[in-house]
């Protein structure tokens, strides 16, 4: 077990100003550890670095659970009742079909089991398809209005202008279109309450921000004003047949959520407000900045705008909301890789465990029971032990649209480092032949690529999110040009200020100009 050589305060008052300059201080004070140990506010903290470290954590997924992070969230972030967000703290059923040994929770009761369900069974499972071409229509639909023309025209920041019809586009797709009905500015809102992430999760009081206590306030009741309409409106035969839609509560999984949380003990209106105010902020708040960061990447590089291009026509995409034509998307290598390699370098994570049955040993460090362990996202991902740069062409802190790519016959390609032993696993299956077509790889990164967690907690979002972040590039791609005021590359570098917590944006505002082109149906 390591020793706790680190002076306490000054590193929980640095992690609590500024996380990312603290951890690299750790880092540099401790060593070359893969290890780090710490105490932060009377908790016992690891930080695991190294795939071979968090393949002996996965080792453990009995054992592991993740604590508070849950009930935190809802009670800084979302305004929720102490005595609601206790059904979580009390809930030690797990998230399985099947309660833990010991648990004694009742059936109604396992908020953390059913909810948990619910977001596979519809971010996940067999409802994945309807909420998906949900936002790709309600999306298509908003861009008109836009009023993007044939003549450039200019604007003051990318993510400005597209983080409003996406957002309100998500929340139709969800919610159907009574929350906005209710609040035509709800999107809006939920926009600019983002700023105050961090300052609610350290605690800030109303007098130091008060807008951020208003505008949660406000989010709430317009969420209980719509979940009021909908309960007296709602009848089962306003339900679609074939999307699963209402005009009420719109799509399943929310209808669903209604069924599951009015049942639990000590959740009144406000809490299930409170509740479905996380939906409408966790489905929006980091897949659209994500989506924004791939075309920003391929409009600044030309050759490979024209290759994206090339690649829409190949796969025959005509910029549609069908089903058939947004699934061709999924099949293209080019599209995935691009996806992927934004997951790698423009997330930064931290996914936290615990362990309240027994001690975890991870190779030769022993860590005990309740303490916490804290897998960072970002270190795995520059991991220059692991990630090929094609001998350093592209490093690991740029964009390299074909990084998750194997080329037959090109041992310098594939994601995997082609020095390192598992390289091998990175490499295209079949074919021989320079020229043939690249492959996708991910399979052997599961313990150094993570961008939506690890775990049994993985982001259930995350096959939507792929989706989101591949479908606005082909639209943004197929319809328009977009031409940046600066080529600086330090002018697209990331802000620090919401380190830890999923998709880092822009430092500074983005000026750009855009026109609309013919789109051309392959």
């Amino acid at each position: 077990m390591l020793p706790y050589s680190l002076p306490f305060i000054g590193y929980a008052f640095s992690l609590f100003l500024d996380p990312v300059k603290a951890l690299a201080r750790i880092r540099q004070d401790i060593g070359p550890r893969t290890v780090h140990g710490l105490k932060v506010i009377g908790y016992n903290v690891y930080f695991i670095y190294g795939p071979a470290n968090v393949a002996k954590l996965r080792k453990y997924p009995k054992v592991i659970t993740t604590p508070g992070v849950t009930t935190f969230v809802l009670k800084k972030i979302f305004g929720m009742a102490p005595t609601a967000v206790d059904m979580y703290t009390f809930d030690n059923s797990g998230i399985h079909a099947n309660p833990r040994p010991g648990s004694s929770v009742n059936p109604h009761n396992r908020i953390d089991h059913l909810t948990h369900a619910n977001f596979h069974r519809y971010l996940l499972g067999e409802g994945l398809a309807k909420i998906y071409q949900g936002f790709a229509v309600s999306l298509l639909r908003r861009l008109p209005s836009l009023g993007i023309e044939n003549q450039w025209t200019q604007y003051p920041d990318l993510l400005d202008f597209w983080m409003l019809p996406m957002t309100s586009a998500m929340n139709e797709a969800l919610a159907g279109p009574i929350i906005e009905c209710v609040n035509p500015g709800f999107a809006k809102d939920l926009l600019h309450y983002y700023p105050y992430l961090h300052s609610l999760l350290k605690g800030w009081p109303k007098w130091l921000i008060p807008e951020a206590y208003r505008l949660q306030k406000s989010l709430i009741r317009d969420v209980a004003t719509w979940h009021a309409i909908a309960k007296v409106r709602f009848h089962t035969s306003d339900i679609d047949k074939t999307t699963g839609y209402d005009p009420w509560w719109g799509s399943a999984f929310m209808r669903e959520r209604q069924h599951i949380l009015r049942q639990v003990d000590n959740w009144d209106a406000h809490s299930i407000a409170a509740s479905d105010f996380g939906i409408f902020w966790g489905s929006s708040v980091n897949i659209h900045p994500m989506a924004i960061w791939s075309i920003i990447e391929v409009f600044r590089d030309k050759q490979l705008l024209f290759k994206v291009r090339e690649e829409l026509a190949r796969i025959e995409f005509h910029g549609t909301a069908d089903d058939e034509d947004v699934e061709k998307l999924l099949t293209s290598p080019l599209l995935q890789s691009i996806c992927n390699e934004l997951l790698r370098l423009r997330v930064e994570v931290q996914t936290i465990f615990s362990s309240d049955k027994e001690d975890i040993q991870i190779n030769q460090w022993r860590i005990p029971k309740g303490s916490l362990v804290v897998v960072p996202a970002g270190d795995a991902h520059k991991d220059p032990q692991v990630w090929n740069t094609r001998n350093g062409q592209y490093p690991l802190d740029t964009f390299w649209a074909e990084r998750f790519l194997a080329y037959p016959g090109d041992p310098q390609s594939g994601p995997r480092k082609p020095s390192h032993p598992d390289s091998d696993l990175t490499k295209a299956p079949g074919g021989t032949l320079q020229g043939d077509p690249p492959k996708l790889v991910t399979s052997g990164l599961a313990d150094c690529y993570m961008p939506f967690g690890i775990g049994e907690r993985t982001c259930p979002g995350r096959g939507f999110a792929r989706r989101e972040i591949i479908l606005f590039c082909a639209y943004a791609v197929g319809r328009y040009d977009i031409d940046f005021v600066s080529s600086r590359n330090q002018d697209y570098d990331m802000t620090t200020a919401f380190y830890g917590i999923g998709t880092q944006r822009p430092k500074g505002k983005i000026p750009f100009r855009i026109r609309r082109r013919d789109y051309v149906a392959a």
